[in-house]
């Protein structure tokens, strides 16, 4: 039986000095701290390639793909101010893959509009998200079945979600649709979580003190109306991802987070859903001290038919030390997950996605290390093993 598979702080600046660029759009000079990835291919040469978001130097940096594995820095493209959000799709029906990033400070989405050559240029005008809710994560879906693009974003200071639907042609025009009663969102997902053919979305609360924090279910009419639910997770979760834990076709969640300074650390739920938007906890993996800010990644890493989580562990609960492990953990088909592999990257890494960059069908893994200023890629064997195979800075000038 196929598996279903669903969809995918601040930025430490060490040198601002800008080299002379080819495009007005297109920033050179040193940063560090890449957060969320995406992968697409954006230069449209078969190979997949990478688009990094990185918070205070207000960027999103391209990394061109060999097709074996290795990858090569080829360009930063100005976004608003405090990156966060990052989501890639075709927001203008051109054929070309566009990048859209959210900002806190602004307030702005950043619409990248793609050239299918691996450049960028900012759409115009940008999308102003209103009031003070400083958005961390967005979404890119079709919220209204007309065949377009549009936009979720987070507020989780004034927990809501903006919806802002596309015209097809690289905008966002308005008006917005707020919905309110989303407790302090901030992971996101999206899939037809009840059956009736409507993206829906599943949105962790994050809220200090034990019983608090929830995921909210947020089930679309079609139209981009939503009606809420919620149900209770564990403290602090910072990742939502929806996948088919127990190969019924039934979307499952599975959440993670960790709040810095609890002694229970990092953790793992599965919460198994119905098929008419209800969930029941499956199973919670304490995992130790640490901390999650970023996102993990669902896949079959092992090719078994079942689904697997990769968890990058982001900080360790020791004073001014930081994580360097991404631990990976094997689904059984009925929604529980065993420890597997723990691979070494980058210092902090914060964001982990699964995609196949050297076309052998194995998932491989990319991994944002915040510290470092890189991207990890490890090679999948199809069995479960990974192999590091490149780490690219971000920091490099662009020759």
């Amino acid at each position: 039986m196929k598996k279903l598979q669903f969809s995918t702080f601040a930025c430490l600046v060490l040198s601002a000095a800008f080299l002379p660029s080819a495009s007005a759009n297109h920033r050179t000079g040193t940063i560090i701290a890449p957060e969320l990835i995406v992968a697409g291919d954006f230069n449209q040469d078969g190979n997949m390639d990478l688009a990094v978001n990185c918070t205070g130097f207000d960027v999103v940096a391209i990394l061109f793909g060999d097709g074996q594995g290795g990858f090569t820095l080829g360009g930063h493209f100005p976004v608003d101010t405090l990156t966060k959000g990052l989501q890639v799709g075709d927001v203008n029906t051109d054929g070309h893959l566009d990048l859209v990033n959210c900002a806190t400070w602004g307030y702005d989405e950043t619409v990248l509009l793609g050239d299918g050559l691996g450049s960028f240029h900012t759409a115009k005008p940008p999308t102003e998200v209103d009031g003070d809710g400083e958005p961390v994560r967005l979404l890119l879906r079709d919220f209204n079945n007309d065949g377009r693009f549009d936009i979720a974003v987070n507020a989780p200071d004034d927990s809501k979600v903006v919806l802002y639907f596309g015209d097809g042609k690289g905008n966002f025009p308005g008006p917005d649709l707020e919905i309110g009663g989303v407790q302090h969102p901030f992971g996101m997902d999206s899939a037809d979580l009840n059956g009736d053919g409507n993206l829906d979305m599943a949105v962790g609360g994050p809220v200090n003190g034990a019983g608090n924090s929830k995921t909210t279910i947020m089930l679309g009419d079609g139209a981009g109306g939503f009606q809420i639910s919620a149900f209770s997770v564990q403290d602090q979760p910072t990742s939502n991802k929806i996948g088919d834990l127990t190969n019924d076709g039934i979307p499952d969640i599975v959440v993670a987070g960790a709040q810095p300074g609890n002694t229970t650390g990092n953790y793992i739920s599965t919460y198994i859903g119905n098929g008419r938007g209800g969930f029941a906890l499956g199973q919670t993996l304490q995992l130790g001290a640490g901390n999650l800010k970023g996102d993990i990644a669902l896949g079959d890493f092992d090719e078994d038919g079942n689904l697997d989580v990769a968890y990058p562990q982001t900080g360790i609960q020791v004073e001014r030390q930081h994580g360097t492990k991404v631990f990976l953990f094997f689904g059984d088909g009925h929604g529980h997950l065993a420890a597997g592999p723990v691979l070494t990257v980058g210092q902090e890494p914060h964001t982990v996605i699964a995609v196949d960059v050297n076309h052998d069908g194995h998932l491989d893994l990319a991994v944002s290390n915040r510290t470092d200023g890189t991207v990890s890629v490890l090679l999948g064997d199809g069995r479960g093993n990974f192999t590091l195979s490149s780490t690219t800075s971000v920091l490099s000038p662009i020759p």
